[in-house]
């Protein structure tokens, strides 16, 4: 007994013409996206094996959607059988790809995948029951109701045997290729290979569970247009599926070309849609208006809205481009600020935080942890490690790992040797999910480990874009700062080098100017024990000694003073008050009649300092005013001291108080003008060569600046206060 099961595909014919008709429109759109889709990963890696299968697998669906279009717009039955035969094998030769598919993607675990037998193996079962069954395939045209002059094409089979294995092939390809693609899931290390995988399988399984449901609801089916439109709306969903796929997630990198094939598909498929709406409506009506003929008439009609659409053409690309790199393009504000922040210096601990912070509130990551190289000890330890967690030594395999990737890599992706290490069990505990080598110039700085997202979340391939091009820009911002701090370690260390050699050069200065006072004391000494001197002589020794010794207790208050010099007190300074006590301490120093003088040129009530540091600075200007007076009256026959003159005066302007010190003497020679401000430099017999450094050195804790100007016959230091509040 012979029972007939009909296995239906869609096809509309057309008695009249050939031109195409409305109802291609969606298995001509479907077409162009797969075969664009195809296309692209084909390019993208046209040696690589998954690309060329893949590439392949989709085109098999374009093929799908050729037939049922030579279907749909055949003029005779030939061409429509021919079409149908088409769309018969296509059907039973897919699975076939599937299995093949399900050995390479996303990652092929084996050998025996890629070997010309296996393929060979796949396909001749399925190529031996078409080949057997190609007598028995049979076609019907059925004249729908609804729509004169169009028929719906059944496919008709007969339940034999080599009908059935065929079907059985498909089914057991089927199952065949979705088991191996779930058993490969939990062999796959990365998270991503494993999120590809399974939405790549449940949406293989919802396809062919989808056209077997579209083929048994066939049957309930009264209106074959019913049938026709259900079995477009899958086609076009299949063809959608392929593009989500490599789109979402990143099944390729096909960067331009993706964004680029995808712009034109649009506007192709956009191209068709207005033709079909608009174009032929018009040409049909100019046609017939003004007898022009029809394909000269549309090839033109064709052309101009190919030219009208051409504009969309970048805007498009854009939308593309923000669709496949949308999370980079959400960031790149939050990247460019942190970017700024790392353009000044940080501490590390601080610029490590900076990191952290970003990577928490930007990404997710329920917690980011930075090991940093510590050379001294040759291993990488965490920025803010309290003893608890373990650090990696820079001869594990984790470090030689990340350096030959030099990029970011996932930690399940990187081949550990060393999984009883404690920093191993360390980050898995942690649930450690990316691994970012900072790297410049081949030196791995420091390793930044991210740990999975909150929320349950997963990180995508754009987010892992992110991560690349934040490893390169902070490992440059890294390495900066380490040359900022070590310039900074150079710079201490010549400081307490030259610090040393200044305490150095002051205790050799220290006692060379008390070797001189001690000299004289001790030959005093010795000549007043020799008792063949006279009175005269004898005073003049005890006169000598007692003055040296007020030398030396001179020269050490100068010193104890100039090293007692501490942060003053900023107040309020009446200068009246301070100039009449600087006036008086100048004129009890010595019998000299000097005049001294001062003058307040400005409102000083904003005056605010130490008012003993100061006081300590002008007395000493004012001791070396003096001293340059009484050089002055001893050089010069025509100049006596009372002819001298000290002079103070408070001035200011825009940021500055500035008090003056002036005298008429005999000035500083260029020589020792270089050499002022060095302690134990005088050019006076009687100098301790302390007076003006102590002078320079209260001045830098008042916060201020000292200048000076000299000529024969006169001579002004001018200390320049800045305005401040008081404490």
């Amino acid at each position: 007994m012979r029972t007939d099961v009909r296995f239906c595909v869609s096809g509309f014919h057309k008695k009249v013409g050939s031109r195409m008709n409305i109802y291609s429109l969606p298995a001509i759109i479907s077409f162009t996206v797969n075969f664009s889709t195809a296309f692209i990963v084909l390019m993208e890696n046209p040696r690589a094996t998954l690309h060329r299968w893949f590439a392949a697998f989709i085109f098999s669906f374009a093929v799908w959607n050729l037939a049922e279009i030579l279907m749909l717009n055949s003029a005779d039955l030939l061409p429509a059988m021919l079409g149908a035969q088409i769309l018969y094998r296509v059907i039973f030769l897919t699975p076939a790809f599937y299995v093949i598919i399900s050995y390479l993607f996303p990652k092929n675990l084996g050998t025996f995948a890629t070997r010309p037998i296996f393929y060979v193996a796949v396909f001749s079962l399925p190529v031996l029951g078409l080949c057997l069954s190609f007598p028995d395939f049979q076609i019907e045209l059925v004249s729908l109701k609804e729509a004169l002059n169009i028929y719906h094409y059944h496919l008709t089979f007969n339940l034999n045997p080599v009908f059935l294995f065929l079907l059985l092939v498909s089914l057991s390809y089927i199952v065949w290729g979705s088991v191996v693609l779930v058993m490969k899931i939990k062999h796959l290390r990365t998270i991503r290979l494993k999120n590809q995988t399974r939405f790549f399988v449940s949406g293989m399984v919802f396809i062919f569970v989808g056209f077997i449901a579209i083929i048994l609801l066939k049957a309930s089916l009264r209106n074959p247009a019913s049938f026709y439109w259900l079995s477009t709306i899958f086609t076009f969903i299949v063809a959608l599926f392929f593009l989500i796929t490599i789109m979402k997630f990143h099944l390729f990198k096909p960067g331009k070309m993706l964004s680029g094939g995808m712009t034109y598909t649009i506007l192709s498929a956009a191209t068709l849609s207005v033709y079909f709406f608009v174009v032929r409506a018009a040409s049909t009506g100019l046609e017939s208006w003004i007898g022009i003929d029809s394909y000269m008439l549309n090839a033109a009609l064709i052309v101009a809205l190919i030219f009208a659409i051409v504009p969309f053409e970048k805007r498009l690309r854009r939308l593309f481009d923000r669709l496949l790199n949308r999370d980079l393009h959400q960031q790149r504000g939050n990247i460019l600020a942190l970017f700024r922040e790392l353009q000044g210096y940080h501490e590390r601990s601080a610029f490590f935080e900076i990191i952290e912070r970003f990577l928490v509130d930007n990404l997710k990551s329920s917690a980011v942890f930075i090991f940093d190289y510590r050379p001294e000890v040759n291993q990488f330890v965490e920025s803010h490690a309290d003893g608890t967690i373990p650090p990696v030594p820079e001869s594990s395999s984790l470090v030689r790992e990340l350096k030959r990737k030099k990029g970011v890599a996932e930690f399940y992706e990187i081949t550990h040797t060393e999984e009883s290490h404690e920093y191993h069990k360390f980050l898995e505990d942690v649930h450690a999910r990316f691994l970012v080598p900072l790297t410049y110039a081949g030196n791995l700085m420091a390793i930044v480990v991210l740990c999975r997202k909150k929320y349950g979340l997963e990180y995508n391939e754009n987010e892992k874009e992110i991560l690349s091009i934040l490893g390169s820009e902070v490992a440059a911002s890294l390495r900066r700062n380490q040359m900022i701090e070590e310039m900074r370690v150079k710079d201490r260390q010549r400081f307490q080098v030259e610090k040393l050699a200044s305490v150095g050069q002051l205790a050799a200065s220290l006692a060379h100017e008390i070797r001189n006072p001690l000299n004289t004391i001790s030959t005093s000494a010795q000549t007043l024990l020799q008792k063949s001197i006279t009175e005269i002589d004898r005073k003049n020794l005890m006169r000598f000694i007692i003055e040296e010794a007020g030398r030396l207790n001179r020269i050490l208050e100068d010193f104890l003073s100039l090293a007692r010099i501490g942060m003053g007190t900023l107040v309020p300074i009446d200068m009246e008050g301070m100039f009449d006590r600087l006036c008086l301490e100048l004129k009890n120093l010595d019998d000299l009649d000097i005049p001294v003088s001062y003058e307040i040129t400005t409102r000083h009530g904003g005056l605010v300092s130490d008012p003993d540091l100061l006081f300590q600075a002008l007395l000493n200007l004012g001791i070396n005013a003096r001293a340059a007076i009484r050089e002055r009256c001893s050089n010069d026959e025509d100049f006596t001291c009372t002819d001298g003159m000290i002079q103070c005066v408070v001035s200011a302007d825009t940021h500055h108080f500035i008090v003056s010190v002036t005298d008429n003497g005999i000035g500083i020679s260029p020589d020792a003008r270089k050499l002022l401000y060095d302690p134990f430099f005088t050019t006076r017999e009687k100098g301790t060569g302390l007076g003006l450094s102590i002078v320079h050195q209260i001045v830098a804790v008042l916060s201020g600046s000292i200048e000076f100007a000299s000529r024969p016959g006169h001579t002004r230091f001018s200390i320049l206060l800045p305005r401040k509040t008081a404490e």
